[in-house]
């Protein structure tokens, strides 16, 4: 197997005191998708943040394309990983049909929010879109930079939450594509549909990593009933 574009060594970090993240060690290479899941404050998110070069305070060793996302320049970072958080805001209020023409390269940003079926809204402005029409168009907008997805880090946190399950569709179908173009993919969720269609599963629990492999390894009874408190056994019964 290629060197892996995303390797985490006993990756910890402190805000306020509080842990957030315990020790996290993982790889991750092109083709793959790899799924972040935990119940609510696990960590998913931070691991994302930090991998993304945002969090510079965590400890341990990082590596993304062989270089340290705390000390690498943000041109650097950005050609070679993009980043869309679970909550994202725009400063401005932009029309769609402002953004590709703020992207380079422009046809490809046009394809990408026709991807995400924007194409009939492209005249709106961001206020005036639905929850998840806005969740789209910051999906669209994360890949309208990204090029040749070859040996690109994508980082989508809660990717599904809030669309429609066309979209939420659209989203599994696409990060599967991107990883068979050669994209590394890690993606934090909620969704276990998602999860069981990634090719392997991070379980993070108070910040440690529990179980790392492939879903139908990780996300067993026993796992989930720990992690979750949830008993499949009396679900299924019901």
């Amino acid at each position: 197997m290629s060197n892996p574009l995303v390797q985490l060594t006993a990756v910890s970090l402190e805000i306020k005191g509080r842990r957030i993240l315990d020790g996290v060690s993982l790889t991750a290479h092109a083709g793959e998708i790899v799924s972040l899941l935990g119940p609510n404050g696990a960590g998913k998110s931070t691991l994302l943040k930090t991998i993304a070069g945002l969090l510079p305070q965590a400890t341990g060793t990082l590596h993304v394309h062989e270089h340290d996302p705390r000390t690498t320049s943000p041109a650097t970072l950005a050609a070679q990983r993009v980043y869309a958080p679970q909550n994202p805001q725009s400063t401005w209020d932009y029309r769609l049909s402002d953004l590709p023409i703020l992207l380079h390269p422009r046809i490809a940003s046009i394809d990408w929010f026709a991807h995400f079926q924007l194409a009939g809204l492209m005249s709106k402005k961001f206020s005036e879109l639905s929850g998840g029409e806005q969740k789209a168009a910051h999906l669209a907008f994360s890949l309208s930079s990204l090029g040749d997805p070859y040996q690109k880090i994508i980082l989508w946190d809660e990717p599904t939450n809030g669309l429609d399950l066309s979209r939420q569709h659209l989203v599994r179908t696409t990060l599967t594509q991107l990883a068979q173009a050669g994209a590394c993919v890690l993606v934090a969720t909620h969704d276990l549909t998602l999860a069981y269609a990634t090719t392997q599963t991070a379980v993070l629990e108070e910040g440690r990593l529990i179980a790392y492999g492939r879903p139908q390894a990780t996300l067993t009874p026993e796992i989930i009933q720990s992690t979750w408190g949830i008993d499949l056994s009396l679900l299924a019964s019901k």
